[in-house]
């Protein structure tokens, strides 16, 4: 009999979920930073092998909302919880344990479904520290923990059975071919964001938003047309760099990823909007409930 179920991915920002579910498909559907709130979408990824599919849901990391934006973001997360088989707690091991985690804990103490925690990022931190951590998490009613990295494959195949203890039988929803439900302008876009963070990660770390005008596919190439969207006029000259060279930093590296992707050349042309408040209005925020 095959297993099936949904697994919900939660932890505080840059826990190490979008790297997780990174390495557990073995290919790059959810960007990376170690800024907070870097993933905003719900994010699928499906994991397919002979007796078992998951469908692994990559969460925005959990924090207190202010902007519309952070507040659709949040009322996703609860209603993943909700739906969700099993919730996998990402907790980072190299910070200590303050006390947005701790809210988050008592948080995850009143939803009623198995609850798997990967202790990630061990492999930056002394081994003797790894078994107080556990023991400190032994009390707060997890079925399972497991120490892990995320980023160097540490205790992966630990933690996928850990979690299918808890997934129920049942058949496969998804095509065996099928992955994530980011779709090719998305996946551009975040592509693009990504490039944005790594860049202007002290001056603008929450404020960018990019939006794919135009996508051209031609035998030998693609084309693009994007904007990169921000606050306020001041945010502009940031992104632009002097002479544009920070713009030319973004495009290259993205063109570079996307190319990858794409399996042929890419021809990529940013440009730099300003929005006042898009992180307030309904035409952005409703790209963050795919």
């Amino acid at each position: 009999m095959t297993k099936f179920g949904e697994v919900a991915l939660i932890g505080r920002p840059n826990a190490g979920k979008s790297t997780l579910l990174n390495y557990l498909l073995g290919r790059k559907i959810s960007i990376v930073s170690d800024k907070p709130q870097t993933t905003r979408h719900r994010i699928l990824g499906v994991l397919t092998e002979k007796d078992y599919q998951l469908v692994f849901v990559d969460l925005p990391g959990f924090h207190k909302p202010v902007y519309e934006m952070n507040k659709v973001m949040m009322q996703n997360v609860y209603s993943e919880l909700d739906t969700a088989d099993v919730i996998l707690y990402i907790i980072d091991a190299s910070v200590p344990i303050g006390n947005g985690e701790r809210f988050l804990m008592n948080t995850l103490k009143e939803v009623n479904k198995p609850k798997v925690v990967a202790l990630n990022k061990i492999d930056v931190i002394k081994k003797s520290r790894v078994l107080p951590l556990i023991d400190e998490l032994k009390d707060m009613g997890f079925e399972e923990i497991v120490p892990i990295s995320a980023s160097a494959g540490i205790n992966i195949d630990d933690l996928l059975e850990a979690v299918l203890k808890y997934v129920p039988e049942g058949e496969f929803q998804y095509d065996t071919e099928y992955i994530t439900n980011i779709n090719e302008r998305l996946y551009i876009a975040e592509i693009v964001r990504e490039k944005v963070l790594k860049y202007t990660r002290d001056e603008l770390p929450y404020t960018t938003y990019v939006e794919v005008r135009q996508i051209n596919h031609y035998e030998e190439y693609i084309e693009i047309f994007c904007d990169i969207i921000v606050e306020k006029k001041s945010q502009k000259p940031i992104l632009i760099g002097k002479g544009g060279s920070m713009i030319k930093k973004i495009r290259v590296e993205s063109e570079a990823e996307l190319r990858e992707y794409f399996g042929k050349e890419v021809s990529l042309e940013l440009f730099v909007r300003v929005e006042k408040m898009w992180r307030q209005k309904g035409k952005y925020l409703q790209q963050f409930n795919i």
